[in-house]
Parts: structure tokens; sequence; C-alpha cells
């Protein structure tokens, strides 16, 4: 019964990392490397799941195959152990830093402490210094299993110094999510110590990476993969907010449009369009304030809702927006630059179709913005040339 009950909770874990890998690669249909990293993780983390499964059902069975199974499953797990906790450090830096300049130079760190359970994974069949397999198919821990959990934290706190540098970036369930990985597991492994012959290493593993799905993976969803700023989905998730509100909150609405992304590309290359993308994200968003909604609403469109007091206070923001435009162009030293057309309007919320036609009216209004600048550079490349 106490075999069956150890059993039964990895088996469940197993059946929740198999939904988990199933549905993150049907649901999100991205194939960005945050979602890359995680469904490596998830897979790492069904294989050290059987792993124990398999250590579990073989232990203290006879037979002549069952000590040579509980000793390749259990060797496995240590040796599957420091990559899946590596794979864990690797999406907290791709999730918080995006490009992670330094990726090498992290990964070299994480290096040294994954040869290191290495080389004791590879000598403990000559040396025994994780685990032994003694007479009666009895699985003991060896002298330095207690080195290798050290080993494995030093991978962790290095992510954790990642996760405190941009806690403020989080908020609290993302932050509490990310954090919980190695720590549930953790808690595993001092019960396991204490009472030996309980699991509970990796179904924890399972249920902090189920956090992670709900609270981190899911809010992916609604962000761009280019700029990292809300994609067009969020717009709804906006929209439900506003019905929450009272009804005489002012919003000021931009339609942003890059006036010359296709001459960028067709010149510079289409590397160079992303960058010029992403620069454009980086401009808007810093003319506003923390709080302001800003969405990439198409290839080149973005979308931004602000709360104002008065229409002269959305003037003021579309005017600051403009301003970092003219000085992003001035000082950036490209040889490009990156010039954008703003259609804006103040709106209430009365109800969602009402927020759908403001949009569709910012939204002319950029298009006559945008004929209109594009008018003025004709007649003045025909001045030019006279």
């Amino acid at each position: 019964m106490d075999l069956f009950v150890r059993l039964d909770i990895n088996i469940f874990a197993a059946l929740i990392l198999l939904i988990l890998l199933l549905n993150g690669k049907v649901s999100t249909g991205m194939s960005t490397k945050t979602n890359l990293i995680l469904s490596r993780l998830t897979a790492l983390v069904l294989i050290l799941t059987l792993s124990e499964i398999i250590s579990f059902a073989v232990d203290l069975r006879p037979g002549a195959m069952m000590p040579t199974l509980n000793y390749l499953s259990n060797l496995m797990l240590y040796l599957l152990a420091p990559f899946a906790i590596s794979l864990w450090a690797e999406y907290v830096e791709h999730y918080l830093l995006r490009d992670v300049p330094d990726l090498k130079a992290r990964r070299l760190i994480r290096a040294v402490p994954i040869l290191a359970i290495l080389v004791l994974v590879l000598t403990n069949p000559a040396s025994g210094y994780l685990f032994r397999i003694l007479p009666g198919n009895i699985y003991e821990r060896g002298p330095l299993f207690v080195h290798q959990i050290l080993l494995n934290a030093v991978i962790v706190a290095q992510a954790y110094v990642t996760l405190y540098r941009n806690r403020r970036s989080l908020d609290t369930a993302k932050l509490i999510s990310l954090a919980a990985f190695p720590l549930l597991p953790m808690v595993g492994v001092l019960i396991q110590l204490t009472f030996y012959g309980t699991t509970m290493i990796w179904s924890n593993m399972t249920l902090a990476l189920l956090l992670i799905f709900l609270n981190v993976q899911k809010s992916l969803l609604l962000v761009d993969s280019l700029t990292g700023i809300d994609n067009r989905r969020s717009v709804d998730n906006l929209i439900d907010s506003m019905s929450e509100r009272r009804r005489d909150v002012l919003y000021g609405g931009m339609m942003l449009d890059l006036d010359n992304l296709k001459e960028i590309n067709d010149v510079y290359g289409h590397a160079t369009g992303d960058l010029a993308i992403r620069r454009a994200a980086e401009i808007i968003k810093g003319s506003l304030r923390k709080g302001d909604f800003v969405a990439r609403y198409a290839g080149d469109e973005f979308f931004v809702v602000i709360e104002v007091a008065e229409a002269q206070a959305l003037t003021r923001a579309v005017e600051r927006i403009q301003k970092a435009f003219y000085d992003y162009n001035r000082d950036s030293g490209e040889t490009w630059e990156i010039n954008v057309s703003i259609g804006y309007d103040t709106f209430r919320y009365e109800s969602a179709e009402s927020v759908d036609h403001a949009m569709r009216r910012i939204d002319d209004l950029m298009y006559q913005e945008k004929k209109r600048r594009k008018m003025e550079r004709r007649l003045a490349a025909d001045m030019e040339m006279t």
C-alpha cells in the first residue's frame, strides 16, 4: 500500500507533465525562446519523474534485473537533475532579460557545477560517492550525496541573483512562481532526507512547473515576442478592465504607424526593420507613465491608451512621443530614421462597441495624418528639385 501511494503521486505528476507538454505546444502555437526552453524543461522533468517511478518500483524487489534497473534509474536522476535546474535558470534569464547579452558567460558559470556532478556520476560505479545498490537490491546514499545537492544549489543561486536584480519588473505572483521552481523540490529533498523512502522531489517540481505555466507562461500569450510589450490580444483584456471601472473616466487613445518601415526593410534588411520596431516600442513606452497601456497592434502599428484629466493632457503626451522620436533620430548615430504618424482622440467607456468605434475613429485620424505627412514630403522633394 505504501509503495502504491508513492508511485501514485509520481504517476499523477507524470500525467500532469504530459498534459503541460502537449498543451504548451498546442495553445501557444509559438516557437519563442522561452517557450522552447520551457518545453524542454517539462520534457526533462517528465523523464526524471518516470525514472523515479522506476527506481521506487524496483527498489527492494527480487529478480536478476531489478538491481540493474534500480541502479540505472537512480543514475539517471543524478545525471539529469542539474540540466533541469540549468534550463530553469535559462528560462528565468530569457523571460526577464530577453536578449541575454552575456548568455555564454552565464552558461560557463553553470557549467562548473554541472561538470563536477558529471564527474561524480561517471565515477560512481567504482566509487559509490553518490549512492550504492546493496545486496538485496537496497538503495543507499553515498558520502557525497549532500555535496551534489550543494553543487545544484550553485546553479540555483545564480538564477536567484537574476531574479533579485529584476524583481521590480515582476508582479508578486510571477516572482513567487519563478522562485518556487527550486524551492519546492528542495522541500522535497528535506522531507526525503528526514523520512527515508518518501518521494516528493519530482512531484514538487511538477507543482512548481504548474505554477510557472499558470502565472508566467500564460501571460506570454499577451506579449509581443519582438518588442516585449503587449500584443493585440491584450486589447480585449484592457476593454474588460474598463468595464469594471467608473464610466466617467476619460481615456486618451493613440494609434501610431511607422512611416518608413518599408524603406528600412528594402535598404537595410528585415533585421534592421525589426530593430526599428523594437526601438519604436522603447521610445513610445519610455515617453509614457509606467501604468499606461502600449501594445503592438499590427506589423508597424502601435496602440496606446492613457487616462487623462482633459484633452490637453493627451496632446502633451503625443508631443512627448514626437519629441522622443526626434531626439532618437538626432542622437542614435544610425543611418536610418524612425518617422511616425499619430492619430489620437479622447473617449469614455460606454460599452465594448463604443471603444471599438473610438479605435476606428483614432485609426482614421492616424491615416489622415499619414497622408498629410506623405504629401508634405512630396512637396518638400519637389521644391528641392526646382
